[in-house]
């Protein structure tokens, strides 16, 4: 003789509440921690990019240096402009050992509007000393562009991630329909084993 004792309807309630809470908050963690991991890889591009150009700086001061010491302004100026037609950088602007400028982009006087925290797109500067050996030359100052659209990085990033949502959500119904079909397996073999 077996003893079938039927749970409380209530219990049975509660029971698919807690599975219900569990599996929301479930949701909402992947989906938190998705969104947290897509700001993370933006961040490391932007700081990648900023590394990168610090050391670009470096470089571009040295053959500033050869430039005003030979006193070749018509070279600085071209300088500048091939610096500044870059699209990661918003202006460039050269000074002197006395901080007056010597050559600048044609956008240097709205990027002063673009710094500080009410700026609607601010900008990130950058300043390198121009040196020839110990003796000061001067300076050059670049606004990157915090723009991580414009880090080729950044589409393969987005790509990569779109592709990580969608495995979530493959799994997310997998396991859905995993659970529907035992849960429907062991109905029919509960039926099965009915006295």
């Amino acid at each position: 003789m077996q003893n079938n004792i039927a749970i409380p309807s209530s219990t049975s309630s509660f029971i698919k509440l807690v599975q219900l809470a569990i599996a929301v908050a479930g949701i909402w963690f992947v989906l938190h921690s998705w969104v947290k991991t897509s700001n993370q890889g933006q961040a490391i591009l932007q700081s990648q990019a900023e590394q990168l150009m610090r050391e670009n700086l470096k470089t571009l001061s040295q053959a500033a240096a050869y430039l005003i010491e030979h006193d070749q302004l018509d070279g600085l100026e071209q300088l500048t402009q091939n610096i500044a037609a870059s699209p990661f950088l918003y202006d460039v602007v050269f000074y002197d050992s006395n901080g007056v400028r010597i050559s600048w982009s044609e956008a240097s006087a709205a990027a002063r509007l673009m710094y500080g925290k009410f700026a609607s797109q601010p900008l990130v500067p950058m300043v390198q000393e121009i040196r020839n050996q110990q003796q000061l030359l001067g300076y050059i100052k670049i606004s990157l562009q915090p723009d991580t659209k414009l880090n080729p990085s950044f589409a393969r990033w987005q790509k990569l991630m779109q592709q990580l949502l969608l495995l979530l959500l493959i799994t997310g119904l997998t396991g859905y329909l995993l659970r529907r079909s035992f849960s429907r397996l062991s109905r029919h073999g509960f039926r099965l084993h009915k006295p």
